[in-house]
């Protein structure tokens, strides 16, 4: 009677190790995941698209500036206290002096 108790109780514990043996073989292998991260030495696919070039830099930086002073003083003059930041904002046109 002692005996069979003892088989009893290993069984679920032996079965328990051997799940978690196999699970920690599972997460080992690199078939779950193929291609998950690309390998260190793979360069990157060329771009489709081409850089911008300056002139469209300047008139994209234009729009930006031009829509921030619309912001600010549309924020001024609803009485938003944080418009007081839009004067601390440097104009800057695009081509200026290179950013260190």
């Amino acid at each position: 009677m002692h005996v069979e108790r003892c088989i009893r109780a290993t069984r679920p514990a032996a079965f328990l190790v051997a799940a978690a043996a196999l699970i920690l073989v599972a997460g080992c292998s690199s078939a779950s995941a193929p291609n998950l991260f690309p390998a260190v030495l793979d360069s990157p696919a060329a771009r489709e698209d081409k850089p911008l070039s300056p002139d469209q830099v300047k008139q994209a930086t234009d729009n930006l500036i031009a829509e921030r002073d619309r912001l600010c003083a549309e924020a001024a003059t609803n009485g938003n206290p944080a418009a007081g930041n839009c004067a601390a904002a440097p104009a800057q046109t695009a081509g200026g002096p290179p950013k260190p």
